[in-house]
């Protein structure tokens, strides 16, 4: 109760100031890496160090495919530097249609935004739809980077989102999350991919992460051969071979800790002692964080390794050989 009290005399004044006058002023870094597709970059010195320090890749980005397609909206402390960028390129009498890949506040969080300046339908999977528009409390460290988020309409995805020149398959890839997808246009083999690889080693993950269902999704998208692939935290691929290759990184990351949690999975030890094992770092991080990762040292365990080994354990394979 006092936390509730704390967020409801503190933060929220302090939350509202930060959406008109953030601390420091963020910039938008607008490129076209090909042909119909925008990337939008917003962020400013605070992100750009958090980044650094939380493994190197930016935080999340929009793309503006077609002129008519944002796929995922940015952080909320973002708002007003996004709401200014569509503006001068002119999307606000373009964009007939927003996707959410899924439901984290870093993707979702100007969804309000983009319905109050166009005039869109907002799309995710309806695994997705009930954390985009019932959003729970977020921990202190999501709310410190990223912002609150503002609920708006949201309607399930077909099978397909179509553009002036495209059309994109929506593919179910659960794993980051529940309700996760990937957008694939098939003849250009472009994959909008969300959070399906971020990088190809991040090994801390949040509560809502599934390591079986993940591996099954990089396994079924390898399979589409994508050429060109568009990661929602700013990294782009190009080459059929460079793609194939990131995604199988992923995959075997994935899969190598699938393994070891397998082979290390005994009676009469802690999730925290099989962690240890699983990744097996003796440095100094590892032994502060009890083997559980740097990023668990900032998001009081928030976001961990222990979350990525849990999710093999709820799969029966992974039990020892003597359970089966």
């Amino acid at each position: 109760m006092l936390s509730k009290w704390m967020r409801f005399l503190l933060w929220q004044p302090f939350a509202l100031m930060c959406r008109r006058f953030p601390l420091w002023p963020f910039r938008a870094t607008i490129t076209e890496p090909v042909e119909h597709v925008t990337c939008i970059r917003i962020d400013n010195l605070l992100t750009r160090l958090l980044s650094r320090f939380g493994g190197g890749y930016d935080y999340a980005v929009c793309y503006l495919v077609d002129g008519s397609l944002v796929i995922d909206t940015g952080f909320p402390w973002a708002r007003r530097r996004l709401k200014k960028t569509l503006l001068e390129i002119g999307a606000d009498r373009t964009v007939t249609t927003v996707v959410n890949t899924h439901y984290h506040e870093d993707h979702t969080g100007n969804n309000d935004l983009i319905a109050q300046i166009c005039k869109v339908q907002i799309l995710a999977h309806s695994d997705s739809i009930p954390e985009i528009r019932f959003p729970g409390e977020l921990p202190w460290y999501r709310s410190f980077l990223f912002g609150p988020s503002k609920i708006a309409e949201i309607a399930p995805i077909g099978s397909t989102v179509d553009t002036k020149h495209l059309r994109f398959e929506v593919i179910h890839t659960p794993g980051h999350c529940p309700g996760h997808v990937c957008l694939f246009e098939p003849k250009k083999k472009w994959l909008f991919s969300g959070d399906l690889y971020i990088a190809a080693d991040l090994d801390s993950q949040l509560r809502d992460a599934d390591g079986p269902q993940w591996i099954s999704s990089l396994e079924s998208v390898l399979r589409l051969k994508p050429a060109w692939m568009f990661d929602a935290h700013g990294s782009i691929f190009a080459g059929e071979e460079v793609v194939e290759k990131q995604l199988q990184r992923k995959l075997d990351f994935l899969v190598t800790i699938r393994e070891r949690v397998k082979q290390h999975a005994t009676h009469g030890q802690t999730t925290q002692q099989l962690t240890r094992k699983v990744f097996d770092r003796r440095d100094l991080v590892g032994w502060l964080s009890f083997g559980d990762g740097w990023l668990s040292l900032i998001t009081g365990s928030d976001f961990s390794r222990g979350n990525i080994v849990k999710s093999f354990l709820r799969n029966a394979d992974t039990r020892p050989d003597s359970e089966n």
